[in-house]
């Protein structure tokens, strides 16, 4: 008698239609870090999603109340405020926070709100460097510490008492180069709550990177309608047909682990399994061309390709194996940092990671993307996408400085950011989907949203917990 298969089918198992990412990475012959042959595929079901929590004022509510105030997220790099007095503020919703490095080996956060009149200390989204923080409406004036430090017109105010009156702060941790803020007192220590990301990416540390572009940009849909065009790749084939010749699109790999991460990993210079009538040399050929449009380690630099137009596999060699020949050359030129003995999936492949609810950072070492989304204050259908590309460097030079932030308008094309390179491309045929998923949810007649089993694991799980969190279904 045939045993049922528990859980949702996957690349891999029989009667599935392609090969699975392990089966990818065990003919490669070589040993990427141990965390990425850990598979934890649960059976999360196939309830529908509400459509409203995309559209109404009444989830946003929800959202402003139940979920940014409670959960971890990122607010900057440490880079970012490396000197004491440097600080920026921090927004959500109705939420602001200023981060500032009140020590070299101290940071914290203030609730952004005198406590005279509760005018902002400092403007929304604002950075820069201070010796204190005065209140432009009326001059109380706060010390680096948090502590009052001036009054004006003191003898009003005999009823304030300076221990008292100290700026309410957020919980503040770091990892991996980030500063994260919690609104919560009683949150869990950022610690516990990143799960297994320190363990899974011990072997790509991201505090040795720096801020090679920083590009933010408003966009005309909910956060979670942003943030789920990069959680699948399920949509490639009808979105992004160019890169069908290079991307095991049905091979990818979903995981979840814990209440807050999840995964997905791409196979790259592997042709589509949608895809099967093409050469392992065309494969290449396509790879390179996409290749020599990717950012490189500057701002105004891309990738050195020597040659590209000629290049050619070696006998007997895959396109995988070429590609991920040139871009360990790549990557050791343009960084600085040998990357010679560093496998082929962590120099090719796609490995991305969601911390719950909106931070995305990619493992390995060919791809620096990092992602946040986050939603517009009062308006349920705009939000932000921050998008960094962070880079090596020679750990024996200086840290090179943080790229300053392009700014780019719902209007803007992201080609008016060509520090990202060819990536806009992507960006721009996911971005063109959005308001259409936006307007198409409020007119749908069908009352949920139905999700796959597997390759929309990653949107289930984290719904799951959002939920959870608001207390919905």
């Amino acid at each position: 008698m045939a045993i049922e298969k528990q859980g949702p089918l996957k690349p891999g198992d029989p009667g599935a239609p392609a090969p699975s990412f392990q089966d990818i990475i065990a003919s490669d012959n070589d040993r990427p870090p141990g965390s990425m042959f850990e598979e934890n595929v649960p059976d999360l079901g196939t309830a529908d999603l509400s459509r409203e929590r995309y559209f109404s004022h009444r989830w946003h509510e929800l959202e402003a109340q139940k979920l940014w105030p409670k959960v971890w997220q990122m607010a900057c790099r440490e880079e970012e405020i490396p000197e004491v007095g440097d600080y920026l503020v921090y927004d959500i919703i109705d939420e602001s926070v200023i981060v500032v490095r009140t020590a070299p080996d101290r940071i914290r956060a203030y609730h952004n709100a005198c406590l005279h009149r509760g005018t902002q200390l400092c403007a929304p989204e604002s950075r820069g460097q201070v010796a204190h923080f005065r209140c432009p409406f009326h001059g109380f004036t706060w010390a680096l510490d948090g502590s009052l430090k001036a009054v004006p017109s003191r003898w009003d105010f005999p009823h304030v008492q300076s221990a008292d009156f100290a700026l309410p702060e957020a919980k503040v941790g770091t990892w991996g180069g980030f500063v994260f803020i919690n609104m919560d007192p009683n949150a869990e220590s950022l610690d516990q709550y990143l799960g297994v990301l320190p363990t899974h990416f011990s072997a790509w540390p991201l505090e040795n990177r720096y801020i090679a572009a920083h590009v933010r940009k408003e966009l005309p849909c909910n956060w979670k309608i942003a943030q789920e065009s990069f959680m699948e790749v399920m949509h490639v084939g009808a979105t992004h047909p160019q890169t069908m010749p290079y991307i095991g699109d049905v091979n990818s790999q979903y995981d979840v682990f814990g209440d807050n991460v999840n995964r997905m990993i791409t196979a790259q210079a592997v042709p589509s399994p949608l895809n099967p009538n093409i050469t392992e040399q065309e494969v290449a050929e396509v790879f390179v061309q996409e290749l020599a449009g990717s950012p490189g380690p500057g701002a105004d630099d891309e990738f050195e390709i020597a040659d590209s137009t000629q290049f050619e596999m070696q006998d007997n060699e895959s396109a995988r194996q070429a590609m991920a020949r040139l871009m360990r050359n790549n990557l050791t030129v343009t960084t600085g940092v040998d990357h010679s003995e560093v496998s082929t999936s962590e120099v090719l492949d796609t490995t991305m990671y969601q911390l719950f609810p909106n931070f995305m950072p990619c493992g390995g070492a060919g791809v620096p993307v990092i992602f946040r989304f986050r939603p517009h204050a009062q308006d349920p259908e705009r939000s932000t996408m921050d998008v960094m590309l962070l880079y090596t460097f020679d750990s024996s030079g200086d840290r090179p400085p943080p790229a300053k932030i392009t700014t780019l308008g719902v209007e803007d094309s992201w080609f008016d950011a060509p520090e990202l390179g060819g990536i806009c491309t992507i960006f721009e045929q996911d971005t063109a989907n959005m308001p259409m998923v936006q307007r198409g949810l409020k007119a749908s007649k069908k009352p949920g949203v139905t999700l796959s089993r597997y390759q929309e694991l990653r949107l289930r799980h984290y719904h799951q917990r959002l939920n959870q969190l608001l207390g919905q279904e």
